[in-house]
């Protein structure tokens, strides 16, 4: 793991000092943006939206004293509202350990479609899935339009590539969310490893009181099965939106070393 990390931030070092002056892939970090803080086991954490941070946040509730242990029962949607101590995401900090995890650019926003656009549609997000549906589906009727109901996965990709700025926490830019260009991290950890790399993390940070939540994750996240879903859907999208949406996430790509998906065109 030393020199996958070693090799990581290389990686990131590198793509900053070749990509950080093309404002057509980077994007300037929200540096009003916090990082969660945790005082006793001297450690930052860059949380960043469909990359496991509900079962970090059910590590961090753990360490907190809020619950006993990472099985107890929760509501989901509460925890993501509760304050975690934090500091400001620029904000220097000795002897801490900064940590965060990426993922696959396109396998994280088709995550965001299928949990917040398929049905049911997330009550928060169904002002969303009427504008889509209004601007993006040809010949669409009063009816769809108002219910925002069906959103199509190509239909989710046009409303993407032509966002401008203000992205949703869910399909925002990774290297935006956690500044990777303006501060360096001690951890960059890849969800498709997520169990084992963030229980080598803990053991890191000397936590021996928790464990991450293993059976949240009981499939592989590279297995066949959610590899043919991926291919699936991606396989409805156009070859020359496809293109467009790896020109715009193309940093994040770049930065965490996911290379481009030849296997979608």
């Amino acid at each position: 793991m030393v020199a996958i990390q070693r090799r990581r931030k290389h990686v990131i070092q590198q793509t900053c000092a070749k990509m950080k002056w093309n404002t057509t892939y980077y994007h300037e970090p929200n540096k009003n943006s916090k990082l969660v803080i945790i005082d006793k086991y001297h450690f930052l954490y860059c949380e960043i939206a469909k990359i496991g941070c509900t079962s970090w946040k059910r590590v961090l509730l753990v360490l907190l004293g809020v619950i006993d242990n990472i099985d107890s029962a929760l509501d989901v949607d509460k925890m993501h509202y509760i304050d975690y101590p934090s500091i400001s995401l620029m904000e220097p900090k000795k002897n801490y350990t900064s940590f965060l995890f990426v993922r696959h650019p396109f396998k994280r926003i088709l995550s965001a479609y299928r949990d917040k656009f398929l049905e049911p549609v997330s009550v928060a997000f169904q002002r969303i899935a009427r504008q889509i549906v209004s601007i993006y589906r040809a010949n669409a009727s009063v009816t769809d339009k108002n219910s925002g109901t069906d959103v199509s996965f190509p239909e989710f990709v046009k409303f993407l590539l032509n966002l401008k700025s203000n992205l949703n926490p869910h399909w925002n830019f990774q290297h935006t969310r956690c500044a990777v260009c303006e501060r360096s991290y001690d951890f960059i950890g890849h969800f498709e490893n997520i169990v084992e790399e963030s229980n080598y993390l803990l053991h890191l940070l000397g936590i021996n009181t928790t464990v991450f939540p293993e059976h949240e994750y009981s499939f592989h996240v590279t297995n066949i099965s959610e590899n043919n879903i991926y291919l699936k859907y991606f396989s409805q999208v156009p070859r020359e939106d496809i293109l467009k949406l790896y020109e715009f996430y193309r940093m994040d790509f770049e930065l965490f070393g996911y290379s481009f998906p030849q296997e979608l065109l």
